[in-house]
């Protein structure tokens, strides 16, 4: 950490670090003199300083120089950057209220995940420190305790979201922010099941995203049924916000779809396969016969070559039936295999540029 390398040269030299600068990525080739230069023409504004030393840091394979600054200085006019020989030197320094800021800082991070400085500690295994001592330890402290328990944790210390839901209100017209209610519910479903927190959370984190008459429903069902799980508020939520196409409109949905022209049969079933998991969601089809309902679909209504048609057929009358994954995945074998018979074919067609060559041979004797 650069700024505690400041901290600690500075306790080495007897010099104040709140009128110190450090600079880094100073080429190893570049002389005191070249350094002096630049630094005398980029810091000019800064006033008198000194430069106090040069060191080499190894995993930059870069030097670094101290320099005491030698007037009072305004903080916002030193850089955070120079242009030197080699590229961009960066330039390190330490604001008077930088510590209270990153105290601040980690504070409101804690308070928006629903923790304290106090449990924060308990759970780094320092149960002795109370918010009272909190200020006397200093930053580079925190984040040395926080990446050593962080690194030998098996588990996330807090509760952190994994991914953030995106909002949802229920208004007829969706502000530009807002996901339609559709791809916010699949997203919701999907990352409910990994928070690995408690139930109550899942809700509280559910309700973060939800505005205006989603937000009011939310409000609804929690005040009918407080202990309501969250798979039932969600289900309250496709009742309310979802499609209310029947269930004889989803069915037949499904059975007219066909494939079309010039559509590989891969791609169809892949365009199929939402539209039966609706159904099914609509109660259309029974979800146990859901394999055998996909494979009859693509029998009748992707126009099969013989080949596909046979293997698929004799699926269907002897077993086991193919999920959607295992039917894609015979699908994809059967294309691929076709695709190389016709690359063969073209390629032994005459002219193509394969088979045998005719020698003309007029003139000869």
């Amino acid at each position: 950490m650069a700024l505690a390398l400041l901290k600690d040269w500075c306790r080495i030299m007897s010099v104040d670090e709140q009128k110190s600068l450090m600079v880094t990525g100073i080429p190893v080739d570049c002389n005191e003199a070249e350094i002096q230069e630049v630094l005398q023409e980029t810091l000019k504004s800064l006033g008198r300083y000194r430069l106090l030393g040069k060191i080499f840091r190894k995993q930059e394979n870069a030097s670094a120089v101290l320099l005491e600054l030698l007037e009072e200085t305004d903080v916002s006019l030193i850089p955070s950057e120079v242009q030197g020989k080699g590229g961009v030197w960066k330039v390190i320094f330490k604001t008077p209220n930088q510590d209270t800021e990153f105290l601040e800082r980690l504070n409101l991070f804690l308070e928006k995940e629903g923790q304290t400085m106090s449990g924060m500690f308990q759970a780094l295994g320092h149960e002795g420190v109370s918010p009272a001592t909190v200020p006397s330890i200093s930053p580079e402290l925190l984040a040395h305790l926080l990446g050593q328990a962080m690194a030998h944790s098996p588990q996330p210390l807090l509760p952190m979201r994994y991914r953030k839901l995106r909002v949802f209100s229920g208004n007829a017209v969706p502000a530009p922010e807002e996901e339609p209610f559709e791809v916010w519910l699949e997203q919701a479903m999907e990352i409910t099941k990994e928070w690995p927190v408690s139930e109550a959370e899942k809700k509280r984190w559910l309700t973060e995203s939800v505005r205006g008459p989603a937000l009011n429903l939310m409000h609804i069902v929690q005040a009918d049924n407080p202990s309501i799980s969250l798979e039932e508020c969600l289900e309250a939520f496709k009742q309310v916000f979802g499609s209310v196409e029947s269930r004889r409109t989803s069915q037949v949905r499904y059975l007219k779809t066909y494939r079309e022209e010039g559509e590989s049969v891969s791609a169809y079933v892949l365009r199929l396969e939402p539209l039966l998991r609706k159904a099914v969601e609509k109660h259309a089809f029974p979800r146990s016969i859901a394999d055998q309902v996909r494979l009859e679909q693509v029998l009748a209504g992707a126009n099969l070559d013989n080949a596909l048609w046979c293997r698929l057929r004799e699926l269907k009358e002897e077993g086991p039936l193919p999920s959607f994954l295992e039917l894609m995945k015979i699908i994809r074998e059967e294309e691929e295999e076709e695709a190389s018979f016709e690359n063969v074919r073209r390629r032994d067609e005459p002219g193509a540029g394969g088979g045998c060559v005719r020698w003309d041979r007029e003139g000869e004797d």
